[in-house]
């Protein structure tokens, strides 16, 4: 068996294990799940009116403008606290044993990190699927179902780098999860909730440079209008950005706690 084939097949059997652990726990995909819900529902009625402000243009409907942004959020929470459950294996010695063993110390990472693609896909879905359910739009069809996926799938692993640094980094849960919580901001500085026209001008700056916007952006375009390809494309770039900095200071910060 050669290096790459070992490592495929050690991420995969590593990489199920994670994922029974999170899909075991039911408070772990209920939780992700239930704050975008309650925005979704709440919000669209609450503000149901604000479309008519002139910031939004032809948009004649709020949870069509809304359902997008609740869709990445569901990504984001996916992966918001994924160092979390490195730490655990951590403290419990489970990691010690990983590393005795004659697999790649990369494996050991890469199946904490790929389960959260499909995690964060999963969970987009169900979004989508309630989103469309109550009267939302997906003029691309099973294509663009697919497509929205993929992306969120991307996003999950390209921010997952905020979870595990640091983890990694102070092995400390309380750390962990309150950096965490402090990028959170990052989604109501976006445009998943109003149009850049009506954020305030510094509001505007943040969220020209924000990559969450890029995203909420191509999936409102597959959602509500086609396939604009050049918002998907400014998605895929802001992804392949942000995984590449995030990805590699988590892999040196792995290489660090796993000398």
């Amino acid at each position: 068996m050669n290096a790459l084939t070992a490592f495929v097949y050690e991420t995969y059997h590593l990489g199920l294990r994670t994922t029974r652990r999170f899909v075991r726990v039911p408070a772990n995909w209920i939780s992700i799940i239930f704050f975008p819900l309650i925005q979704l529902l709440v919000f669209s009625q609450l503000y149901k009116d604000i479309v008519q402000l002139p910031g939004f243009g032809s948009e004649s409907s709020y949870l069509a403008y809304l359902a997008p942004g609740q869709v990445a959020f569901a990504g984001l929470m996916a992966v918001a606290w994924s160092g979390y459950g490195l730490l655990v294996e951590f403290r419990s010695g489970y990691l010690d044993k990983l590393r005795a063993y004659p697999i790649s110390r990369w494996s050991i990472l890469a199946g904490e990190m790929v389960p959260l693609f499909f995690q964060a896909a999963a969970m987009a879905a169900v979004i989508l699927v309630v989103s469309m359910l109550l009267g939302a739009t997906l003029v691309t069809g099973v294509g663009g179902f697919l497509l929205i996926l993929f992306l969120t799938g991307a996003f999950g692993i390209a921010f997952a780098g905020s979870s595990f640094i640091p983890a990694l980094l102070t092995k400390s849960e309380q750390a962990t999860s309150t950096i965490s919580l402090l990028l959170f901001p990052l989604m109501f500085m976006s445009t998943a909730f109003v149009p850049k026209a009506l954020m305030p001008g510094w509001m505007q700056v943040v969220n020209d440079w924000n990559p969450v916007t890029y995203l909420i952006e191509a999936m409102r375009a597959l959602m509500i209008t086609g396939y604009e390809w050049g918002a998907i494309g400014k998605a895929v770039l802001s992804l392949v950005v942000l995984g590449a900095i995030l990805q590699a200071v988590t892999l040196w910060a792995f290489r660090r706690l796993a000398r």
